[in-house]
């Protein structure tokens, strides 16, 4: 007897000895059938398993995700910028209260003939104060971040991602605790730029978005499913900046500063413990036992690699150059106009009080994280990913003229419809660069990333605010004007992007196609 009929008649047990080989012969067909469809069966349940934790990821990180803009965007776009002011015209102008319009409250009047010339100087003195400060509170909250995204990306890569979501959270909340008090017992100024460069030492927003991103490129597959998914990603974001301005413009004229503060204390305290608690691990335990030590330096050098060399395949060096030089033009004017849009509404003509303000913002964020990423979707099915960008950078470009010479609060309005499109080019040159990057260099490439956008909103809060306060008194709409032409750079570079790839005979989207192989030698260099 064989050893694999002696093998089936154990698994048989009724089967008579005398008869072991022919009643195996008999079950053998049976037995296969059998196991070929617990195999189908256990892959079926596998597959169900795998969609549901997809699922509970995709959730969870969405809605952790979404409680923390909630609170960034109370805190910081709505809070921070108008206690400035407020700060600033308090100090200057203290015999000058609330103007009341239909409960409307403002801090000047439209009228031109409302106020003297010695308060509309003091006005301007107050624009060009805040708009300083402004520029110190970027350069506390964003310069630690441009390494420090770096290291923690790097890390996430040998020691997982969640660790890395949850830091910059905790300093997110050092930040808000510190707000509150220091409103509460109406502190100088300068206290704040310390408790913003507390949070910044802790990664700061951008180095927590810089892990997200990694995050999602652990959980998806190259391609659409990636890019719906970082779309995905941005309507979240969208939607609760919706909810944050809104909410900030009516606590604020209702409450004062220091209610909004505690909530969006309370909100990123409730992200913190959702996302420590229900978020599971992505990153799979074979890529964290890769390498036993941590070469920063090498990691350093691998960040600039996408963009000196074609390492990652043939041609990929002048698309990512590319797609990072479009990225950088257009958050340059994302970025940039948040330090001086405020205070430009805040000023003559307009006299907003904080509820248009946050319409405004909301407007600004349902026409382009909402509408304008759903059409990323929508458009895909028939057209390419380069043409809906070049759609978005020329949106972004046109809003900002009409932003420059708007003399009433209608065509303040339209801004935002006109800039529909503003919020697809990034995620469409993130997509373009993560899928023609190997897996195991996500991390890096998210981590360049990081880096690229605090620098890029350091840089741009400076100079915008630099330029604004140089022309507030005589042409208060040129730094738009200055957006708008660096927008203009965007859009002569995406149109070079997609003829090249028509030229090509592929979307940029499908430059790389073929598997990247990475040899221990290779790893072990890293």
């Amino acid at each position: 007897m064989t050893s694999k009929t002696k093998a089936i008649s154990q698994t048989v047990s009724y089967s008579p000895e005398n008869n072991e080989e022919s009643d195996a012969a008999e079950t053998a067909p049976l037995l296969g059938n059998l196991n070929h469809e617990c195999q189908a069966e256990d892959k079926e349940t596998i597959q169900r398993r795998g969609r549901r934790l997809f699922l509970k990821r995709c959730f969870v990180l969405a809605s952790g995700f979404f409680l923390i803009i909630v609170a960034f965007t109370i805190l910081q776009l709505g809070v921070l910028h108008q206690y400035v002011y407020y700060f600033y015209y308090k100090k200057y102008l203290p015999n000058i209260t609330y103007t009341s319009q239909d409960t409307q409250k403002s801090y000047c009047n439209s009228s031109a003939n409302a106020t003297s010339e010695a308060e509309e100087n003091l006005q301007n003195k107050v624009q060009v104060l805040a708009s300083q400060f402004m520029v110190y509170t970027s350069l506390a909250l964003y310069i630690p971040p441009i390494f420090g995204s770096f290291f923690l990306s790097t890390l996430s890569d040998t020691y997982g991602r969640k660790p890395f979501i949850l830091i910059p959270i905790a300093g997110f909340i050092i930040r808000s605790t510190l707000f509150v008090i220091g409103i509460y017992f109406e502190l100088d100024l300068a206290w704040f730029i310390l408790f913003l460069l507390l949070e910044g030492s802790t990664g700061g927003l951008y180095s927590q978005i810089t892990v997200l991103f990694s995050y999602v490129a652990d959980i998806t597959e190259k391609g659409d499913q990636r890019i719906l998914l970082l779309v995905i990603i941005e309507v979240i974001a969208g939607l609760g900046g919706l909810l944050g301005s809104l909410s900030s413009g009516y606590l604020i004229r209702e409450f004062g500063f220091l209610l909004p503060t505690f909530i969006s204390t309370m909100c990123i305290f409730a992200a913190l413990l959702l996302l420590g608690i229900f978020l599971p691990e992505s990153l799979p335990s074979e890529c964290k036992s890769r390498s036993n030590r941590l070469n920063f330096c090498s990691k350093f050098k691998g960040v600039w690699e996408f963009y000196t060399s074609n390492k990652n395949g043939k041609g990929t060096q002048w698309r990512y150059v590319c797609s990072l030089l479009i990225f950088l033009c257009v958050q340059f004017g994302v970025l940039g106009r948040v330090s001086v849009e405020t205070l430009y509404e805040l000023n003559k003509p307009f006299c907003w009080n904080s509820v248009l303000l946050g319409w405004f913002m909301g407007l600004r964020i349902i026409s382009s994280y909402v509408i304008g990423l759903v059409l990323i979707r929508v458009l895909q099915c028939c057209v390419s990913v380069e043409f809906i960008a070049l759609i978005g950078a020329t949106s972004h470009m046109v809003a900002f003229i009409l932003e420059a010479f708007a003399e009433e609060s209608y065509e303040l309005f339209l801004v935002p419809i006109v800039s529909f499109g503003s919020a697809m080019v990034a995620p469409i040159m993130r997509g373009i660069m993560s899928r023609m990057t190997p897996p195991d260099k996500q991390g890096t490439l998210f981590a360049g990333m990081g880096m690229i956008d605090s620098f890029i909103t350091i840089v741009g809060t400076t100079v915008s605010s630099a330029v604004y306060s140089a022309t507030v008194t005589y042409f208060r709409g040129f730094v738009f004007l200055m957006f708008a032409g660096i927008s203009c750079v965007a859009v002569i570079l995406i149109i070079v992007l997609w003829v090249a790839g028509m030229v090509g005979g592929a979307s940029a989207m499908r430059y790389q196609e073929e598997e990247i192989i990475v040899t221990p030698q290779e790893i072990d260099k890293d």
